[in-house]
């Protein structure tokens, strides 16, 4: 067993910074415990033996910067998740040569290991688009999801919940492994490429399709901004963009509108309003009498302040748990605690939650984190950090 390091809090806080500015990272995202594992990790396979020692390293060696990302990203994604959006997809798909000149260019990003840009492929195909009329471009910040993406090849469980011809659509099975179809793969562009810097897809030909799926939550609201600027200007006009559960912040507000029946997960530009029109008025005559005041406003009474959002969620997955749906009470959970981090109610639901969660890891972290919002519920100082394996 390998000894444990002792990574002191500036440390931490250094590192965290640079991966504010180079990656777009929400300090509040980045979990310290996590960041204390991966750290370790890396001065394991460095061979260093301290926190500030790999600090000189990661200002020295650029490229150190993405290897810590690797570890940090979290690669969750899976083939067709979410199946009301590739429903979605698949009622629209038909319509869109009509709309749109093709090839029509579409965008997954972050795409992490390839699930999604594969099942998009597939989806599109399978609706009835010649493989000939649309391009994929899958981007993805680690270098170590887009070498396993551009492999292709994925354990037989991968495709076990997919439709028999949604798997036939995708690859075929050998060795207990799936492997895409070689038709796939020539559709699809796989890159390297950081959506936190502004005016990263500036010169690009717009997308008429975009997957940018739970990538908002883990960026602070600078970044936030801009790669909603980003998207606003990737996009082509009467294209659609599709988004995460968690990903409703206000940054997007102002550039996106929902697309009903689904708003909760797809979006296009935001209409613009025509300019109002004033009329034109003759000039009274010298001796007319002066106008009437105008009626005063009616007073409204004060209205209640609204529902606070992540109240609303909360109430939402305590609804969805009682009907026994707890993947969507998870889900409505983790939006709330995105709004609010420290809500006590939401952290102890999911805590129920996760009663038989796989990863002890993740459990003990959410305990930690319980622990520290009753202290600070109670006003009273948090205790002593204990060693947090998350």
């Amino acid at each position: 067993m390998r000894a444990r390091l002792q990574i002191d809090a500036p440390v931490l806080e250094r590192v965290a910074r640079q991966l504010t500015v180079a990656a777009g990272m929400d300090l509040a995202a980045l979990d310290a415990g996590r960041m204390q594992w991966a750290i370790e990790a890396r001065c394991h396979h460095l061979g260093l033996t301290a926190g500030a020692a790999y600090l000189a390293h990661l200002q020295s060696a650029p490229q150190e910067l993405d290897e810590l990302v690797d570890f940090l990203v979290i690669q969750e994604t899976r083939f067709f998740r979410d199946p009301e959006v590739f429903e979605h997809i698949r009622r629209w798909a038909p319509l869109m040569p009509s709309a749109f000149s093709v090839p029509l260019r579409i965008l997954s990003a972050p795409c992490s290991t390839g699930q999604e840009a594969y099942s998009l492929a597939a989806s599109l195909h399978h609706a009835g688009l010649p493989l000939s009329s649309f391009t994929i471009d899958a981007f993805d910040i680690s270098s170590t999801a887009l070498a396993a993406a551009q492999r292709g090849v994925y354990h037989q469980d991968a495709l076990k919940d997919v439709p028999p011809e949604l798997q036939a659509a995708c690859g075929s099975l050998h060795s207990h492994h799936w492997s895409m179809h070689d038709s796939l793969r020539s559709v699809i562009r796989f890159e390297r490429c950081n959506l936190a810097h502004a005016g990263v897809l500036q010169g690009r030909p717009p997308y008429h399709l975009i997957f940018c799926r739970n990538l908002f939550i883990y960026f602070h609201p600078a970044a936030r901004t801009a790669l909603a600027q980003t998207l606003k200007s990737a996009l082509a006009t009467g294209g659609r963009l599709i988004l995460g559960p968690a990903d409703h912040v206000p940054e997007l507000a102002e550039f996106f509108a929902p697309l009903k029946p689904a708003a909760s997960f797809a979006f296009t530009h935001t209409p613009v309003a025509p300019p109002a029109v004033r009329p034109v008025h003759s000039k009274p005559p010298a001796n007319a009498p002066p106008p009437a005041p105008a009626p005063a406003a009616p007073v409204h009474p004060v209205q209640a302040a609204p529902v606070s959002p992540a109240l609303e969620f909360y109430r939402r997955a305590l609804e969805h748990h009682e009907q026994g749906s707890d993947r969507l009470a998870e889900r409505r959970c983790r939006q709330a605690l995105y709004l609010a981090p420290g809500y006590l109610p939401a952290l102890e639901l999911l805590q129920i939650l996760w009663r038989l969660h796989p990863s002890m890891r993740l459990r003990r972290a959410l305990s930690a984190r319980i622990l520290r919002a009753r202290h600070l519920a109670q006003d009273d100082p948090p205790p002593a950090r204990e060693k947090e394996h998350a």
